[in-house]
């Protein structure tokens, strides 16, 4: 087994580990994140031990996006974008399930979900770093859960936006290159859930 097979796998783990350390002292939106987490080790063990496994993906992709979501939304609260941000979750919750009514689509790569899920994920990013930006309320921003959470989001996401729309493309064309990539992609989830941990575990910053 490489290194890039498990890696990952101890990174969630690390994440889950710390999160379930410091649950009782997180706020609701870092207890969303942790549930998260948790989420995703149930999923990577899952992944795993079932072959073929991409029926879990468009399920593993909504909660996912309907957690961060939430997370940005108390975030954004109360501006007009975390007002619509439920309506945002629903559609793309309702149009995820859609997969499961058609069984052969869960034999390849979902990239329209993945895709989208990236632009949306992505714009709540830079939505957050323009309000603190503008705002400059966080006195100490090294010390904000929710920065460190939008770095490993924002390199997350840019970095596999390509992979998630080409993947199937890819691997009709070429395994090595196919896999390659997605060795990059388990490189950034690496990052992803390294920071998500120090999200978890620093104390929050005062702010203005």
């Amino acid at each position: 087994m490489s290194f890039l097979n498990y890696a990952p796998l101890l990174l969630v783990f690390v994440a889950g580990a710390v999160g379930a350390a410091r649950f009782g002292r997180l706020d609701p939106a870092l207890r969303c994140l942790a549930g998260l987490i948790f989420f995703e080790i149930f999923v990577e063990l899952l992944s795993r031990a079932v072959t073929p496994n991409l029926f879990v993906l468009p399920a593993d992709t909504m909660v996912e996006f309907g957690a961060l979501a939430w997370m940005y939304r108390r975030a954004f609260w109360p501006s007009a974008l975390s007002r619509w941000l439920p309506a945002v979750v629903a559609v793309f919750a309702a149009a995820s399930l859609v997969s499961y009514a058609e069984p052969a689509r869960l034999l390849q790569f979902n990239t329209v979900q993945r895709f989208a899920e990236s632009l949306l994920v992505l714009g709540l990013v830079l939505r957050y770093f323009y309000t603190v930006i503008r705002e400059l309320a966080i006195e100490h921003l090294e010390r904000e859960p929710l920065f460190w959470v939008s770095v490993g989001l924002l390199l997350y996401f840019s970095g596999n936006v390509f992979i998630f729309i080409s993947s199937n493309y890819v691997i009709q064309h070429s395994k090595t290159l196919s896999l390659r990539l997605w060795d990059v992609h388990a490189l950034l989830y690496m990052v992803l859930n390294g920071l998500y941990a120090v999200a978890l575990w620093i104390s929050p910053s005062t702010r203005k």
